[in-house]
């Protein structure tokens, strides 16, 4: 009889578990709208547990057989930076920073973070050899870092805090973000895409030095438990680069954290979100065990069929239920149709995890989201 950590470790094996495991990625908005009683900024930077225990808890309250914590290792809020809090704003607290910069902490999405200066550099400006072994950040979105602790369990602390809140029979996940983010974080998604087209070399040295780092708290987070390492890229999409730069530039990099995985003995998986029809096989070349989001037309460009052929017995898949046409503005009907369809057509895929193609959005109805694991216990039984 298999558990939820067994099952979904059978599914990213490419062996059959008893049924298809559910596991979708809340939004950090979705979170907070489900668990009103939590405050952002104590999210944000895992105040007392609350990060762990805010995703731990939208798991148990919709059956998922695992746990993606999104960002592992928030430092706390630093007080000496800090001028003043507003907690009046009806979107979330405002904190302003005495060194002129704010960020605002959403109820229904990520945080907002205002630069007072513009914090892009040049390509020019950068040198390989200046990037630290040791991650300080990780970029969840565009000009927005979520900063690390300093000491080597404040770096894992929220998967030591999940397993707690979890018990042994949940799977647990820890996240990366890929080198490249490091990358566009640092020049901009248009600097970025003109210094991998003009600067290809200083690139390749540079996105190099990032997934050194980026290993770093991977081995870190395999040593505290992890089951399985996800890794963030959401720009390897056909938006942003071309199949070409991503074999030759991208991959290789990407590589360094799949050999890391490996050597810990636990699966990797990419994230990736939007168009991908064009590269599903080049990113599992690249060695990853599975992937996910696999985003349906509109969203994106994969169908699911199509992907099973393609890659299905080569890698586990994890999707692709469209989160906004489907999971949030459809019917309840409309939704167990499609949740069957796709149940159907994953199951013939060496391995499966029934999910959304990217995190469930902050409005959803918690109806809707607790559909997946009743229609998963009727019809997806192997």
């Amino acid at each position: 009889m298999h558990t939820s950590r067994t099952r979904i470790a059978a599914a990213m094996r490419l062996e059959r578990p008893d049924r298809v495991p559910v596991m979708c990625q809340p939004a950090l908005g979705f979170v907070l709208r489900q668990l009103p009683e939590l405050d952002p900024i104590d999210v944000w930077h895992n105040h007392g547990g609350a990060l762990a225990r805010g995703f731990c808890e939208i798991s148990r309250r919709f059956g998922f057989d695992g746990v993606l914590i999104p960002a592992v290792g928030a430092a706390p809020l630093d007080g000496r930076t800090v001028q003043r809090i507003d907690r009046k704003n009806p979107e979330g607290p405002v904190v302003y920073f005495r060194n002129g910069d704010s960020c605002l902490y959403c109820r229904n999405d990520l945080p907002r973070y205002t630069h007072a200066m513009p914090p892009e550099r040049e390509i020019g400006d950068l040198d390989p050899a200046a990037i630290a072994e040791q991650l300080s950040y990780h970029p969840p979105s565009t000009r927005l870092r979520m900063q690390l602790a300093e000491g080597a369990a404040g770096r894992v602390a929220e998967l030591t805090q999940a397993r707690a809140l979890l018990g042994p029979d949940v799977s647990l996940h820890g996240s990366l973000y890929s080198p490249e983010d490091y990358l566009i974080d640092l020049l901009g998604a248009d600097g970025a895409m003109i210094a991998l087209l003009t600067e290809p070399e200083k690139c390749r040295a540079l996105l190099s030095k990032f997934a050194r780092a980026v290993a770093g708290h991977a081995r870190e987070q395999i040593a505290a438990g992890a089951d399985a390492l996800n890794v963030s890229a959401p720009w390897v999409g056909q938006s942003f680069i071309s199949p070409h730069l991503y074999r030759d530039l991208i991959a290789p990099a990407q590589a360094v954290l799949v050999a890391v995985a490996r050597a810990g003995g636990v699966p990797s998986y990419c994230h990736t979100c939007g168009a991908i029809g064009d590269r599903l096989e080049a990113i599992i070349d690249t060695g990853f065990d599975g992937i996910e989001c696999l985003d349906p037309p509109p969203l994106g460009n994969v169908e699911l069929a199509d992907a099973v052929q393609r890659i299905g017995h080569r890698a586990f898949i994890k999707g692709n239920i469209d989160p906004v046409h489907v999971l949030l503005q459809g019917t309840p009907a409309q939704i167990r149709a499609d949740v069957i369809r796709r149940l159907e057509i994953g199951m013939t895929a060496r391995g499966f995890i029934l999910g959304t193609a990217c995190a469930i959005a902050p409005d959803t109805p918690a109806a809707h989201v607790a559909l997946l694991r009743e229609l998963a216990e009727r019809y997806g039984r192997y």
